[in-house]
């Protein structure tokens, strides 16, 4: 079985690798936050520096999620030039198409003017000569991540429109399509990853609302959001799908249920 290396095993990567690592496949994975090396040594995965890792990839599977402004990408691609991993993904972000709006799909031009796309857009094209599979991830929620925390919170705030849509994509579908690019995937290739259905913001909070029992969180002018809150714009999964993966959640309404029925039993 390929080894399986994990560059920057964050909250995507940790459950990769426990995944695969449950199923017998030797993983070695590069963090620093002590948490989630004690939780990765537990279910046996090789902790390893990002160095040590870099040098030992021959051959091997990668996956990279190490964010832009760590100023990385210059000096890891040039290493894994040298070292010939045989699969190479990139997680990148739909933050690359910046303030593109409506139906937004792999073929939409990237927004190179826009200072959030500027990092991720240079990562992907440093790791794509290598063969690097770039995927572009819409809004990633999950056990312990999302809307529904922040409702829980009281820190949520929805603009007084409403708001365009969002994609997002439950990590666990997000965990399967990385599996599925590095299975199937065409080197240099770039995939966006979402489920079925965007949403608006309100929409979406009105839903966890009522599924909760709390009252709906604060309006604000939709200006005073964060920049990926202000579009409106629906992340395609057609390509993803051509290359036969299918979100076990197809959209917030399944994969909340699924949160918060886990944590009801739970």
């Amino acid at each position: 079985m390929v080894p399986l290396y994990l560059l920057g095993c964050g909250y995507t990567l940790t459950r990769l690798a426990r995944e695969e690592a449950r199923r017998g496949r030797p993983v070695r994975a590069v963090t620093r936050d002590e948490a989630r090396r004690e939780e990765l040594s537990r279910e046996g995965v090789q902790l390893l520096s990002l160095d040590e890792a870099v040098a030992s990839s021959k051959g091997a599977h990668v996956v990279i999620s190490i964010p832009p402004e760590a100023g990385l990408d210059t000096s890891l691609s040039g290493s894994l030039a040298r070292t010939a991993p045989s699969r190479l993904v990139y997680l990148s972000s739909t933050g690359v198409y910046g303030g593109a709006r409506g139906h937004v799909d792999e073929d939409t031009p990237v927004d190179s003017a826009s200072p959030r796309a500027q990092g991720r857009i240079e990562g992907e094209a440093k790791y794509r000569p290598l063969g690097g599979i770039s995927l572009r991830i819409a809004g990633i929620y999950g056990p312990g991540r999302g809307l529904h925390e922040r409702i829980r919170a009281g820190t949520l705030r929805i603009p007084e429109s409403g708001g365009g849509r969002i994609s997002r994509v439950h990590v666990d579908d997000l965990v399967e399509a990385i599996r599925v690019v590095l299975e199937r995937g065409e080197p240099g290739g770039t995939w966006c990853v979402a489920d079925d259905r965007p949403a608006t913001q309100a929409e979406t909070a009105a839903w966890l609302c009522a599924r909760l029992g709390l009252p709906p969180p604060p309006t604000v002018p939709l200006a005073s959001l964060h920049e990926s809150l202000q579009g409106d714009r629906a992340i395609s999964n057609a390509r993803l799908k051509a290359l036969g993966w299918r979100p076990r959640y197809p959209d917030f309404i399944a994969g909340f249920s699924a949160l918060l029925d886990a944590g009801a039993s739970g």
